[in-house]
């Protein structure tokens, strides 16, 4: 897709007495033609966490939340925050992520995903074909904008 626009994302993080309480993207592409559009994401705690309480998967808490969704949404450009972001989906420190570390961050964004969904995005990604992402594979995946693509309906 990258190929077809150039893509600009601005990020607000919104603070409370120490919490993050909300937090913004705003994607302006520009197309080769010189159209432009802007899409905007909005997160709030508040709204994650009433979302997160009717869910039956388990998922994590929203400041941790909020550090692995920041690369997702800003791919290379958050480029720094990846490790941090592989470090709180693998949580059984096994140094892959599966597709049920990652589905305990994918039903904010997507409440209705299978694992099927999120099998096919980690199979684009997954160089040795074990239906787990290394950190070197991890990085590929938001390389590729899937963050972007998810949550403007680009699935």
């Amino acid at each position: 897709m990258s190929n077809e626009f150039n893509i600009r994302v601005d990020e607000t993080v919104h603070w409370k007495a120490n919490q993050i309480v909300a937090v913004d993207y705003v994607y302006t592409e520009t197309r080769k033609n010189g159209e432009q559009r802007d899409y905007h994401v909005a997160i709030k705690r508040e709204d994650y966490e009433r979302l997160a309480a009717s869910i039956t998967t388990p998922t994590m808490p929203f400041n941790n939340f909020a550090k692995v969704l920041r690369p997702f949404m800003m791919g290379k450009y958050a480029s720094e925050d990846i490790p941090e972001a592989f470090r709180l989906l693998d949580t059984d420190h096994s140094g892959t992520i599966d597709i049920g570390e990652l589905a305990v961050f994918m039903p904010v964004i997507i409440p209705n995903a299978s694992p099927y969904l999120l099998l096919h995005h980690i199979q684009k990604a997954d160089k040795n074909c074990d239906y787990k992402l290394n950190l070197e594979e991890f990085t590929e995946l938001i390389n590729q904008g899937i963050g972007r693509d998810i949550s403007l309906g680009r699935l």
